[in-house]
């Protein structure tokens, strides 16, 4: 089952003070791992050190594009993002010149991506991405 990428706002609003203790848990817990293979919630452009944005593209603007656990379709979708969604693409071990990227079995190029909006991250195809980046910090 996948979860919209806005579940974490929700999340807050609904009880703020368990909200506040979960959400503090889960970004603890995930921060680590966001930049390595993976998805969940917890992204953090500050912590994650991501340079560069862009939008989730598609031909049917309302469809949705699953985020995967990993760079493939054969990991599962633990979030989907809609056409025009903003997205950070993450970096390789801080370095802002080399994007999280990997090619799967099929010869497609697979980004990781956080949600800054939501804190969700995960696995999204290149042709789902706009590339080159709408815009880049570094």
């Amino acid at each position: 089952m996948t979860s919209r990428l806005f579940t974490s706002k929700r999340l807050i609003h609904g009880s703020l003070g368990i909200a506040a203790a979960v959400l503090s848990s889960v970004a603890v817990a995930t921060e680590a791992i966001a930049r390595s293979a993976g998805a969940g919630l917890g992204y953090s452009s500050q912590i994650d050190v991501s340079y560069c944005s862009t939008y989730l593209t598609s031909q049917d603007s309302g469809s949705r594009i699953n985020i995967r656990e990993g760079p493939g379709t054969n990991f599962s979708a633990q979030h989907y993002g809609i056409t025009n969604d903003w997205v950070d693409i993450l970096n390789r071990n801080g370095n802002p010149n080399t994007w999280m990227s990997a090619q799967d079995g099929q010869g497609f190029t697979w980004y990781q991506v956080g949600f800054p909006s939501s804190r969700a991250y995960g696995w999204v195809r290149g042709d789902f991405i706009s590339i080159p980046p709408a815009q880049c910090r570094n």
